[in-house]
């Protein structure tokens, strides 16, 4: 069975080749493609990355800055228009460490469980710590309300917690989860195929939650391995790229975009997104500048 890793670098090119280049040891995986996702940086740019260049490593560039799904599509079309065909797919932060071992497991279980369309390790921060979000459970009205602001989130903290695994589910080797970290994952060429690949319609956040509901849509599932790991270590590209109110603004845009496509959302329901939205605004005023002073 054939495995292709795709790994999408906008300006992170120290995290890539160290990422990279080590797992182009591992014998579990059939072909590795970098794709810079138009790097604005002129230390990331597309030339230094050409270094990681092998027989079993291309790298490649897209157009534009399309986001998550758009760099992730763009390398696997690119094996496509190679008539190159692979089995599974890994889809791979460059920021993470994983083990050879670890990927081998993921592949067998997919082997082994045919109603299995996604699976991945457990996620640990780069101290080692379990990170609590690694999978979460589809997201609802009301915990999307609470999650808007940070007032109802200190107020109803509880219901985010909801949303979440607890450490009692995570201590099951074998979890059935309704949605994973994109942060690394291995999903069935198969199921890619039946979705028309990953909805290019967000250009963050939310990605995960879309794939999940287009997995359970085809009668298929999600896994958290929990006996086998990898750590991501948060580069914070997204962080240093973005202003707050610029995240804040595509994190709604993806919000809404999610729920009127594959929950449904009534016109009222996105009213009340909208207002939050507003209501968002004017904490971020507030909240922005005591982050800068605490910064100091």
């Amino acid at each position: 069975m054939k495995l292709a890793v795709i790994v999408v670098n906008f300006n992170d090119i120290i995290d890539t080749k160290r990422y990279v280049n080590k797992i182009a040891e591992y014998k579990v995986i059939d072909k590795i493609v970098v794709v810079d996702n138009k790097s604005t940086n002129p230390e990331n740019s597309f030339e230094l990355l050409q270094e990681l260049k092998s027989k079993k490593v291309e790298v490649i560039q897209t157009e534009k800055n399309g986001g998550y799904t758009y760099g992730n599509n763009f390398g696997i079309n690119y094996l496509k228009s190679k008539n190159e065909e692979y089995d599974y797919y890994a889809i791979s932060n460059p920021d993470i460490d994983i083990s050879e071992d670890a990927i081998e497991k993921c592949v067998k279980f997919l082997e082994e469980n045919e109603k299995a369309g996604v699976v991945a390790p457990r996620m640990m921060d780069g101290n080692g710590n379990w990170v609590r979000r690694s999978s979460w459970k589809f997201r609802t009205f009301k915990r999307e309300v609470v999650h808007s602001l940070r007032i109802l989130e200190v107020l109803f903290y509880s219901v985010l917690r909801n949303g979440e695994y607890s450490e009692t589910d995570y201590k099951n080797p074998v979890l059935k989860v309704e949605a994973i970290s994109g942060a690394f994952f291995i999903i069935k060429k198969e199921v890619l195929d039946k979705i028309n690949m990953f909805d290019e319609n967000v250009f963050l956040f939310y990605e995960e939650d879309i794939l999940a509901k287009q997995v359970q849509n085809l009668g298929l599932e999600i896994y958290s391995l929990n006996d086998i790991s990898f750590k991501h270590y948060e580069s914070q590209t997204i962080g240093k790229t973005f202003t707050y109110f610029k995240k804040m603004k595509e994190l709604y845009k993806s919000k809404i975009y999610y729920h009127k496509t594959y929950t449904k959302l009534n016109k009222f329901q996105v009213l009340i997104f909208k207002l939050l939205r507003g209501i968002r605004i004017i904490e971020l005023l507030v909240e922005v500048p005591i982050r800068k002073i605490l910064k100091k």
